[in-house]
């Protein structure tokens, strides 16, 4: 199926294309080209075995953010702001640009660009452009802290597990820009991080692994960069308690503060957390000495995880 603008395509928005899809056989697989062009809209999609592949310059962008009021007066929250929403498995996602283009979330609150909430998923060449919480991996921890519900994209199907793989992607933001539940591994990634209106503190990653998780979020030779003037930015900080994050020899910027990690003001996490450094090189690499004592850090002899091992049971071992 393919989308496109100018009568070129079977539909032009990339929505009315799934829908369409999604009244196929949910098992049987697809694959939905985009033409070349910008699409703003919001993109929900349900079903599995799908592709979804960007020929040339394709870009999904929306403005909702966390701060907006519904009919009823009330803020929708975090999780009503994805410009796209994924629900299924078995999905590969190639060569789009999604975006939400709300703003610092100091005055607009969280605005997501990619609700990831999906299991045997791939993602190659993709680009992810936001400011607060712009790619959530699920699943959703169990309860939120400050309000009754979650609210956001209706969820009709969760999974026994959420396994994601990132190929070559570009993400950037300002404050957790990466978060959530998943089992992730990021591998020859860029990760942007952009200067914080008041000039606060940037968070790449903020983790909910669930208990028992072996894994969270691994990255695998990951080049972290920064807008100039951005303030120092910690590699991680914990939405829950077993957050679980590695990096394995990746290349960090002067922008990286110098502890690495933080709390999130609960000094209990300490004792709960996993967080991992392996061989880092670049400026922070010098620093480690100055790294938070309740961090893993582990030299250049020592075993390596493989993707293989971190999304068991989804890739075989030539991915």
């Amino acid at each position: 199926m393919l989308v496109g603008k100018e009568g070129l395509g079977d539909y032009s928005t990339i929505q009315a294309a799934v829908d369409a899809l999604e009244r196929l056989d949910p098992d049987s697989e697809a694959t939905l080209y985009i033409m070349p062009g910008v699409y703003k809209e919001e993109v929900r999609v349900y079903r599995s075995c799908l592709r979804i592949i960007g020929i040339g310059q394709v870009e999904i962008t929306m403005n909702r953010y966390a701060r907006e009021l519904d009919e009823q007066g009330e803020e929708i929250g975090t999780f009503a702001t994805p410009t796209l929403f994924l629900g299924g498995r078995k999905l590969v996602l190639e060569n789009l640009t999604v975006s939400n283009t709300a703003g610092q979330g100091s005055e607009v609150g969280q605005a997501v660009a990619v609700y990831a909430h999906c299991d045997e998923t791939v993602f190659r060449n993709c680009t992810f452009k936001g400011h607060q919480d712009t790619l959530f991996t699920g699943p959703l921890p169990p309860a939120p802290r400050e309000r009754l519900l979650f609210g956001g994209v209706p969820l009709r199907e969760h999974h026994a597990q959420y396994r994601q793989l990132y190929q070559h992607c570009y993400i950037e933001g300002t404050v957790d820009y990466i978060f959530g539940g998943a089992t992730a591994y990021f591998e020859h990634c860029t990760l942007h991080s952009l200067r914080n209106s008041g000039g606060h503190t940037g968070y790449i990653t903020a983790a909910s692994t669930p208990e028992g998780q072996a894994y969270g979020y691994v990255f695998s030779h990951c080049y972290l960069s920064a807008e100039p003037g951005t303030a120092p930015v910690f590699l991680g900080r914990p939405w829950r308690e077993h957050a679980k994050t590695a990096f394995v020899d990746c290349r960090m910027g002067q922008h990286i503060h110098p502890q690495g990690w933080d709390h999130w003001g609960e000094p209990a996490n300490e004792q709960t957390v996993r967080y991992e450094e392996y061989t880092s090189e670049g400026t922070a690499a010098t620093l480690r000495k100055q790294r938070a004592p309740w961090v893993e850090l582990h030299g250049s002899g020592t075993a390596r995880v493989s993707r293989e091992d971190v999304l068991a049971g989804f890739l075989t071992p030539e991915g």
